[in-house]
């Protein structure tokens, strides 16, 4: 019976043990599967710490919601004082945003460089490893198939991760959730908390693996696999961050009179992804970007002038995506995130079926 081959030992009263291909794959990934398991475990453990803080300074300073009160300046019918902050509300609050305002985004990062990591240390020496030294051959000559060795190499780790991301995005969503009221200043369409949060987040793991996979299969040698998975994740991560605002149509809210802003529910103001552009109306309705005028910005007489050339009125626009988006866009931005790692599997078993390794 081969090394890779299926070991059955038994003995009596007990149940055989199968050790084949997968239990190879696990044994030569033992020391990663650990690592990564302790890495889960503390962050998730320093998640779950800060929120319990979070949460238990917020009941004890009774400010629960005070963010988003509807009556300007008060808090559970307690004056915030908002015009110099000097009332024990107003310090409360500004405490809670210094402290936990940094960790919480922090976090975030860290969570969103996982998938590079993923990547760069375990998708790409997958292949490229083997590839490199040979011992691939080996264990295509002990009756072990080309497809089914690259199944059993991908599956074991990339459950792995998924799972593992899995965890640490449920996480970091619950705690975001929490903190959302408080630190209304961070759009939930940015990097942090979006791509940190929800399926988003953990469809950006087995993609980055496959890209790493991808580049080590096909490059043969692991150092550039490492560095042309560090970079195509750094890509897709960076397009994905340009594409967000585009996945749904924006909501166009218009000012109601010439040279006043746009009136917008409270609600809707303290929760939405703004900042996505601006600007004013013609006549006929059309917008012209404050953008168009930009170089305009010497005199008020070259800024009218400018905005006269287009055919700009007083009235203001502005685009944002409301709350309820969010999870529309998460979802589309996993699917987007799960084709492309799809088809980089299939290319994976298209090039080991040709023969090309």
């Amino acid at each position: 019976m081969s090394a890779i081959g299926i070991r059955v030992r038994a003995s009596a009263g007990t149940r055989p043990r199968v050790r084949g291909l997968v239990w190879l794959v696990a044994r030569q990934h033992r020391a990663a599967l650990w690592a990564g398991l302790a890495m889960v475990v503390a962050i998730a453990a320093y998640i779950v710490w800060q929120r319990a803080e979070m949460m238990g300074y917020i009941r004890a300073h009774d400010i629960q919601g005070c963010a988003e009160q509807n009556r300007e300046g008060l808090c559970h019918g307690r004056e915030i004082d908002p015009r110099d902050g000097t009332s024990p509300t107003a310090e409360a609050l500004r405490h809670l945003s210094d402290a936990y305002r940094t960790p919480l985004l922090n976090t975030g990062r860290l969570l969103i460089a996982l998938p590079a990591l993923i990547g760069v240390f375990i998708g790409a020496p997958l292949f490229a490893r083997e590839l490199e030294t040979g011992t691939h051959r080996l264990v295509w000559t002990q009756s072990v198939g080309r497809t089914r060795w690259l199944i059993a190499k991908l599956a074991l780790p990339l459950i792995a991760v998924t799972a593992g991301t899995a965890v640490l995005a449920a996480l970091y969503t619950w705690w975001w959730r929490a903190a959302r009221p408080q630190l209304q200043d961070i759009a939930w369409g940015t990097a942090v908390p979006f791509d940190a949060t929800g399926p988003a987040a953990v469809a950006l793991a087995p993609l980055s693996f496959l890209l790493g996979a991808t580049a080590g299969l096909l490059l043969r040698r692991t150092v550039p696999a490492m560095v042309v998975t560090l970079g195509a994740t750094a890509g897709v991560q960076y397009g994905l961050d340009a594409l967000r605002p585009h996945l749904m149509t924006p909501r166009t809210v218009v000012s109601d009179a010439p040279g006043a802003f746009p009136s917008i529910p409270r609600k809707v103001y303290f929760t939405a992804w703004r900042d996505l552009g601006g600007g004013f109306l013609t006549r006929s309705g059309e917008k012209v970007p404050l953008d168009r005028c930009s170089s305009a910005t010497d005199s008020e007489d070259a800024w009218n002038r400018c905005l006269e050339r287009f055919g700009a009125t007083r009235r203001w626009y502005e685009e944002l995506h409301p709350a309820s988006h969010y999870w529309p866009m998460q979802w589309m931005q996993t699917g987007i995130c799960l084709a492309a790692a799809v088809a980089l599997a299939a290319v994976c078993l298209w090039w080991i079926r040709r023969g090309r390794a």
